[in-house]
């Protein structure tokens, strides 16, 4: 079964892939693509899978956990965070190309935002 993913993309590429530009549209973290009802059933298990019965566009869909940390900056999910050796280790590869691309367009180095903590409200 041919799985197709974007996870094994260096940089974003020039041209789509399809895949990437569906993921960005969902605001999903990671889509993949397989050839038949029983490979998406395997991944996500019966119980957060469609059934051909309820889809009338032909297409099974199967839900599960994304793999890898959440992104600082973006917040979707990548199993290359914090595995990349970048200044920005808790920054997906695409923030990281970004900030780099802002830092050079400006001149500017990017800070994290100092994030303070919330003060406790009084319970009425």
């Amino acid at each position: 079964e041919k799985l197709d993913g974007d996870r094994d993309l260096i940089t974003p590429s020039v041209k789509s892939n399809g895949v990437d530009d569906l993921r960005s549209a969902l605001m999903l973290s990671q889509i993949n693509m397989v050839d038949s009802a029983e490979a998406v059933s395997e991944a996500c298990g019966e119980k957060y899978t469609s059934t051909t019965s309820s889809s009338t566009s032909g297409c099974i869909v199967g839900v599960k956990k994304a793999d890898g940390n959440k992104c600082s900056r973006c917040w979707f999910y990548d199993d290359q965070v914090g595995k990349l050796g970048f200044v920005n280790n808790d920054i997906c590869q695409r923030c990281n190309e970004a900030i780099f691309t802002w830092e050079k367009k400006t001149g500017q180095k990017f800070e994290k935002p100092v994030v303070e903590p919330v003060a406790e409200q009084p319970t009425v």
